[in-house]
């Protein structure tokens, strides 16, 4: 076995920052606040074209019945995606949605008849808290939501999350 050896760099980090200038740290702030304005007033056009390509998914999938484990992968991959940018954006409940899905999906390489009215459920409601604009916190209904989706869920899948 090798003996670990330590590396020194030629240049120390220190030498590469400057000393002395850059931005005020309230013009920093601000251009970051406006950085993340921008992105969430972009979220709204990212969110639906993730929408409709994860409903094109479902309906590749349910074109195969279910048994292309590629679209299923693809599927998971854009909602997974969808799920994170959710809490990001200001939309907790897509993300709660979009975890539920993510775990329906998980693992499963074919979806049966019966599991993909389950994806489509999903993805119905995704399209509906976003078509509502149903941002910020929703207690009641995302601790609603989640209870129902959980039990439909484990009415197809019991064995499953």
């Amino acid at each position: 076995m090798a003996r670990p050896q330590l590396i020194k760099p030629k240049k120390h980090i220190s030498s590469k920052v400057p000393k002395s200038g850059g931005l005020m740290p309230e013009t920093a702030i601000l251009r970051a606040l406006n950085a993340a304005e921008e992105l969430t007033t972009g979220y709204q056009g990212w969110a639906v074209d993730d929408l409709q390509d994860l409903w094109q998914l479902f309906l590749d999938s349910k074109k195969h019945q279910g048994k292309n484990p590629e679209l299923t992968v693809k599927m998971f991959n854009c909602c997974h995606e969808i799920r994170g940018q959710g809490g990001t954006f200001g939309f907790p409940l897509i993300s709660i949605v979009g975890d539920s899905l993510c775990k329906f999906i998980d693992k499963k390489d074919v979806l049966s008849g019966k599991e993909l009215e389950v994806v489509r459920v999903h993805i119905l409601s995704l399209k509906a808290i976003f078509r509502q604009k149903l941002k910020g916190p929703q207690k009641q209904l995302s601790a609603t939501v989640k209870e129902l989706l959980i039990a439909l869920r484990n009415k197809v899948d019991p064995d499953g999350q």
